[in-house]
């Protein structure tokens, strides 16, 4: 969530920027390219829908919440298998509206987890350019 509006936001910022810079002089003689520079973070913002995929994950974030909430509300000695079955069955409607999954992604976190247990070899690190595209592509 995080990630995707502080995308937007660069995007949006640097578009400004750049759209302001077209009014310096020094720059007229670059015009084309800093016109094609600015419709290139325009069409990356509208492709990539930041906005939308942070409203996503923010919306699948509260949803998350209220699950561990109405788990903790259960005292372990009334556990029965109806509540598992509900938050089963919540779980699922979430995975549904759940974007894919992002492997690089998955394999970072995975590999932060493990050291922090104590496991630092466990996962190998992807390589340096699969670990910059992560928030991107799988």
């Amino acid at each position: 969530m995080r990630f995707f509006d502080l995308v937007d936001k660069l995007t949006k910022s640097a578009t400004v920027v750049l759209g302001a810079s077209l009014l310096g002089e020094w720059l007229k003689g670059f015009q084309p390219l800093v016109a094609s520079a600015i419709a290139s973070l325009g069409l990356l913002a509208l492709v990539f829908g930041y906005g939308d995929r942070k409203q996503s994950h923010k919306e699948l974030a509260e949803q998350a919440s209220a699950l561990v909430a109405a788990i903790e509300l259960v005292p372990a000695g009334e556990l029965e298998p109806r509540h598992t079955a509900t938050w089963s069955a919540d779980y699922a409607r979430m995975c549904a509206k759940a974007p894919p999954q992002l492997k690089t992604l998955s394999l970072i976190c995975e590999g932060e987890q493990a050291s922090a247990d104590g496991f630092p070899d466990h996962v190998a690190p992807p390589p340096f350019w699969r670990r910059c595209l992560a928030d991107f592509k799988n």
